[in-house]
């Protein structure tokens, strides 16, 4: 595919991928290697959507490990576009992913851009504290310790979460978290597909499986692509990298292992339970230490990648604010007003983990697949000659996205029809 006309190596401006000349003094090379922002990468991506793939496959059939390719193309691609949009004037670097919505879209762009950024970020951190206080809560379930209540957890699990973020500044503080983020989801990994396989050999029938259902493919493929957000958080570890012109590369790479993963805990997944397959997966596995052991994997895991998830949403508000690297105490106390609100919201609002999905959807879809592509086009267009085949590249890729809006939305509504908010 051809790539858009970038800014050139010459001497007074930077380039994309290069920390030369005046314009890298008003964006410093950041301090994460390339390593480092790999595993930033599969920490944010690889989530707890991983334990819901099997169930995706026994919805749209082994058809589903194509739609994890495609999700995961789309993925890096809009992420690569994403990055260039930033770069899309000679001698400066765009900062944030607001900053691109308003270079393509005016004021307005960058308010809807921004809201749907901020919110869906803090969405999937207030998500991800109440999943890992419940989650604790069961895991310490007839001991003393289960007797405190899913309350006293999820507030035990945001104040490990403030400790995280009030001591780091920008992604490259929180590289260790990203890295035992990584180990853990791994680890986790390695125990579902471990004991998936131990179960197929004593198991006497085999559930029947389907190669595909077409009725249930677009569902299966929105549930797929929602495993692979994380676009809002790119242009921020894109500029903690020490070289930049690795970025394309490191995507790739971090994606291509993150579908790797995906795929081996889906097909182990569906091909031992078949359409019996539960969502999440452990509710298939042989119940034991193991299980237990993989649960608090994955609690860990997204504890670990809630400070990550928060940099982008701190780094543009503390930008705004004109809140500089010594400004300790105004820091922390931002960063602590917004931890406190985001924990306040999910304890005070009822069943608060049955809203969000409608959140994820509109801001998940909308701001991974629809606006990469739509900043891009518009600020490309007339410095890059698309070719056919890239419009119709394009068009797939927003129409998923508009895909996921509609079908993820209406799945979130008809889970709370079905079980309604209390």
């Amino acid at each position: 595919m051809p790539q858009p006309l970038l800014p050139d190596g010459r001497t007074g401006s930077r380039s994309y991928g290069s920390t030369d000349g005046p314009a890298a003094a008003a964006t410093p090379a950041g301090q994460s290697s390339a390593v480092d922002t790999f595993f930033h990468i599969v920490c944010i991506t690889a989530g707890t959507g991983i334990l819901q793939l099997p169930y995706a496959l026994r919805s749209g059939g082994w058809v589903g490990v194509a739609y994890i390719a495609l999700a995961a193309a789309i993925s890096a691609y809009t992420g690569r576009i994403l990055v260039r949009c930033l770069y899309h004037r000679h001698g400066a670097r765009l900062q944030t992913y607001s900053d691109v919505a308003e270079a393509a879209f005016g004021a307005r762009g960058r308010v809807v851009a921004r809201a749907i950024k901020d919110v869906g970020l803090l969405g999937v951190v207030g998500t991800y504290i109440v999943l890992a206080g419940i989650s604790i809560e069961s895991l310490v379930a007839g001991t003393a310790a289960g007797q405190l209540g899913a309350r006293f957890w999820v507030a035990t699990s945001a104040a490990a979460v403030w400790a995280a973020v009030v001591l780091a500044r920008a992604a490259h503080d929180v590289v260790l978290l990203s890295v035992f983020g990584t180990l853990t989801t791994m680890a986790m990994v390695a125990i579902v597909v471990a004991l998936g396989v131990g179960d197929l050999a004593h198991r006497r029938a085999h559930p029947p499986t389907k190669l595909a259902d077409p009725q249930m493919a677009p569902i299966a493929l929105a549930s797929i692509c929602f495993s692979f957000g994380g676009n809002l958080n790119w242009p921020d570890l894109e500029a903690s990298m020490r070289s930049p012109k690795k970025w394309d590369r490191t995507l790739s790479l971090a994606t291509a292992f993150v579908a790797a993963v995906y795929v081996c805990v889906a097909a182990v997944g569906y091909g031992v339970y078949g359409d019996d397959v539960q969502s999440p997966v452990f509710l298939s596995l042989p119940p034991g230490v193991a299980v237990t052991a993989a649960e608090a994997m994955i609690t860990a895991h997204v504890l670990l990648a809630c400070p990550i998830v928060l940099t982008a949403v701190f780094g543009e508000a503390e930008r705004d604010l004109a809140i500089g690297p010594d400004a300790r105490v105004s820091r922390v106390l931002l960063r602590t007003a917004t931890v406190a609100a985001v924990t306040a919201t999910a304890l005070l609002i009822p069943d608060f983990a049955k809203l969000v999905p409608i959140l994820g959807a509109v801001t998940g879809s909308l701001a991974v697949f629809v606006i990469p592509v739509a900043c891009y086009v518009r600020l490309f267009r007339g410095q890059h000659a698309f070719s056919a085949w890239e419009y119709a590249w394009c068009v797939l890729v927003v129409a998923v996205g508009l895909g996921c809006l509609v079908i993820g939305t209406a799945q979130a509504v008809a889970d709370i029809m079905r079980a309604p908010i209390t």
